[in-house]
């Protein structure tokens, strides 16, 4: 159970790390998609909109995930807990990817 539960953390840490690290500066290097524009591209794209919305699922992430795994720790056997965390792990990018595409 340790090593689950340093996993949560690692990936809870990540998730933290794309909602501070990613930035305007970076996001030219860093984002998929966004780093193969061209340069017109990159000046209609609303770069600053979609920045609010990435950093905010990402914080939301790495809070879920954390909290997640800690009410199906409680609620289920080790296995069922991974699996079910797995599934909660890419749920959630549907959704991203959704959102993602008005941009």
């Amino acid at each position: 159970m340790f090593i689950l539960f340093i996993s949560v953390l690692f990936v809870s840490l990540v998730y933290l790390a794309l909602a501070f690290l990613i930035n305007k500066d970076n996001a030219r290097y860093l984002l998929a998609g966004y780093n193969t524009m061209g340069e017109e591209e990159r000046k209609r794209f609303p770069i600053d909109n979609y920045l609010i919305f990435f950093k905010k699922f990402f914080y939301r992430m790495a809070i879920f995930t954390f909290i997640s795994s800690i009410i199906l720790y409680l609620s289920f056997e080790e296995e069922m807990v991974i699996m079910l965390w797995a599934i909660f792990q890419i749920v959630p990018y549907f959704y991203f990817i959704y959102k993602s595409l008005k941009y």
